[in-house]
């Protein structure tokens, strides 16, 4: 089968996930007659609430990128790729339930905890299809070796393992948890990047 509407249907689902990330973030008991400085009390109260939307965007938005790549490498499609990439669709979709309860207690062990597990998850489903995609179902371009299957794979079985660290570390020490979760996107970014701009170009 064709690769239009897998990429179609994940864009949407990705980019509405990153939507719903917003929707948690608005100003309680605020009233009409509020001081400039009572509005600047309230506002910088969000700013754990802004942390973790920034954190939970970066990864959608590497999730966005690497699922990108993946659908360029990828031939054609079938059933069971459907499938997998549909699993791995639904907890990019929930992703904003955990943000939401992170933003509202930044601290807490099992909020921590949550997260970095629901990320987890994520990482091992799109581990999944590309396992599936690269070997087993033998849907990538033929141009493209193993060994660049291999390390692709190797990377996002990597990541998962990361926030693993991140929930084990964030149960004892929150804000190392936390900056484990804002740092493995991050440095994902920065590496992608700085690798782009080394390439020299053939022409």
């Amino acid at each position: 089968m064709p690769k239009g509407r897998i990429e179609s249907f994940s864009d949407c689902v990705i980019a509405f996930a990153i939507t719903l990330l917003i929707l948690d973030i608005h100003l309680q008991d605020v009233r009409t007659t509020t001081s400039s400085a009572e509005m600047i009390h309230a506002i910088m109260a969000l700013a754990p609430h802004f942390l973790i939307y920034v954190i939970s965007f970066l990864i959608c938005t590497v999730a966005w990128i690497a699922h990108h790549e993946f659908i360029h490498d990828l031939d054609h499609v079938d059933s069971r790729l459907l499938w997998l990439n549909s699993l791995y669709l639904m907890w990019i979709a929930f992703l904003p339930f955990p943000t939401a309860l992170l933003g509202n207690h930044p601290e807490q062990p099992v909020a921590i905890a949550v997260y970095g597990s629901v990320c987890a998850v994520t990482c091992l489903s799109f581990s999944a299809v590309r396992l599936y995609a690269s070997f087993r179902g033998g849907l990538m371009k033929k141009g493209i070796s193993d060994g660049k299957l291999d390390r692709d794979l190797r990377l996002s079985l990597c990541v998962s393992l990361l926030y693993v660290g991140g929930v084990a570390a964030g149960l004892f020490f929150p804000s190392v948890g936390l900056f484990l979760y804002a740092a493995i996107p991050a440095s994902y970014a920065i590496s992608r990047l700085a690798g782009r701009e080394g390439r020299v170009d053939p022409r």
